[in-house]
């Protein structure tokens, strides 16, 4: 609980995504206190408890909310963990609707929003989020068109000389006529949002390969070896899966499901559902995915 009094009372909340990276994992050490976070449950679990700390009398500062990440390749769209940022996503909406339902920000302090990545103002798609974030919360939402480095942090958090690099949702409506909702699934390649997958419980198999259940731990694992920004169909490919994989989601008891293609080189899911073509991902070390499915437990649903 001290933890999170100490970031209620500071200038600015820095919530920093949680992937492996060493740029990220060097401003983590940089800014204390921060927030390391790998996606939607997460950030869902550090809003309780802030509101815990608040609710118990906690000092509350005047603050900006800062998520810390990296871009989109395709949609310079920020990604916290294995969340992309996507105001064009229901779930992302749902989320941030319920925060403002349950007055969260003004409960907290936070006075504006600003998505710290390289370049999140720079697309359409990255605009649009920008303002329609900004409509769901009732805040001024930040983004930028410049590249950040860890040059433009110091122990608080970004600093406030670098505030030039910042463009507004409120700026933002003057210069543009662009719809507030880009349709996410439209632009290729394709940004892997595991939170918005669908999941469902596990049912009996119809398919001759093997299925393999993940836990969380090798489920990350899994995931830090995809290029997540580089999703692309694949309509020509016949190739048979090896095994379907069982990823936990954040419902108890539902899964998101992955094929393992071509000895471990892609893994293919179904972001539009079973019935919808797959969406292929490359992985960067095929020889340590084999291996870490190879340990993964197999399914006890029968066909």
């Amino acid at each position: 609980m001290d933890c999170h009094r100490e970031l209620l009372s500071r200038p600015h909340l820095t919530v920093i995504s949680g992937e492996p990276d060493l740029e990220l994992a060097r401003l983590a050490a940089l800014v204390r206190p921060s927030v390391r976070l790998d996606g939607r449950a997460e950030l869902e679990l550090l809003f309780g408890r802030l509101l815990m700390a608040s609710d118990a009398g906690a000092p509350i500062a005047p603050k900006t909310l800062d998520f810390v990440g990296h871009a989109t390749a395709a949609t310079s769209q920020l990604r916290l963990g294995d969340w992309v940022l996507d105001a064009a996503n229901s779930t992302v909406k749902a989320f941030f609707r319920e925060l403002a339902e349950h007055d969260a920000l003004a409960r907290l302090g936070i006075h504006a929003v600003r998505l710290l990545a390289c370049k999140t103002a720079e697309t359409g798609q990255g605009r649009s989020t920008i303002c329609a974030l900004a409509d769901i919360l009732g805040v001024e939402v930040h983004g930028t068109s410049h590249l950040l480095y860890d040059a433009h942090y110091g122990e608080d958090g970004f600093r406030d000389e670098w505030e030039f690099l910042l463009v507004c949702a409120s700026d933002l409506r003057r210069t543009t006529s662009e719809p507030c909702v880009v349709p996410a699934a439209a632009h290729w390649p394709r940004t892997l949002d595991v939170d918005a997958l669908p999941a469902a419980p596990l049912g009996p198999r119809a398919t001759p390969w093997p299925r393999r259940i993940a836990p969380a731990a090798a489920a990350r694992q899994l995931l830090a070896l995809i290029q997540r920004d580089a999703g692309a169909q694949l309509p020509g490919l016949l190739a048979t899966p090896s095994c379907e994989l069982a990823l936990p989601s954040a419902v108890p008891g539902a899964y998101h499901v992955a094929q393992v293609l071509l000895d471990g080189s892609f893994l293919r899911f179904f972001p539009d559902g079973a019935a919808a073509p797959g969406v292929l991902y490359p992985v960067d070390d095929a020889h340590l995915l084999r291996r870490i499915v190879d340990e993964l437990p197999g399914a006890d649903v029968s066909r």
